[in-house]
């Protein structure tokens, strides 16, 4: 990343403004309000150098400012992130929640992992799966796990036939 920074030299007192690079690596896994420092690489003023804070945040833009930098992660369509767990939810209509479902669901690595219940399915039901979450960054090689969670779809209207078939049955 390319910044531009003030200098001030202490021998001439002369002011200007330069370019600089900065490498540095985003760890997979980094959660919203992680830091990174970079000592003495901020605008010069006399009798020292600032310090340049990047801070991982969640949002829909990116900006900077002289003393901080933003990164922005954005938001997932499918998961939504709790620690390093991810959640996903899936929506299964009430007579599949009874009577036994099977869905296919796509991890945040591509990997493809089938998820069923034999019924009856209560709502809020979840499945955990350890170890399908995001990376954690102080823990190379450990990872969060994913959670499914069933939202049963109720129907919106019955009819005064349907109503009575459910007495019966249930």
């Amino acid at each position: 990343m390319k910044i531009k920074r003030k200098t001030f030299d202490e021998r001439t007192g002369k002011r200007s403004v330069e370019d600089k690079i900065l490498e540095f690596d985003v760890k997979p896994g980094l959660k919203a309000g992680s830091k990174i420092k970079y000592a003495g690489v901020g605008d010069q003023e006399e009798g020292g150098t600032q310090d340049l804070h990047f801070i991982i945040t969640e949002a829909s833009l990116y900006f900077d400012t002289p003393l901080s930098l933003v990164l922005i992660y954005m938001e997932h369509p499918t998961f939504k992130r709790d620690g390093d767990d991810l959640i996903t939810t899936i929506d299964i209509p009430l007579k599949e929640a009874l009577t036994g479902w099977n869905r296919t669901v796509t991890t945040i690595d591509g990997k493809q992992l089938r998820v069923s219940g034999s019924g009856p399915t209560q709502p809020g039901f979840e499945e955990k799966f350890p170890s399908l979450g995001m990376p954690k960054s102080k823990f190379p090689g450990q990872r969060g796990d994913m959670i499914v969670k069933i939202q049963v779809k109720f129907p919106t209207t019955l009819t005064a036939a349907q109503k009575s078939k459910l007495k019966e049955i249930l």
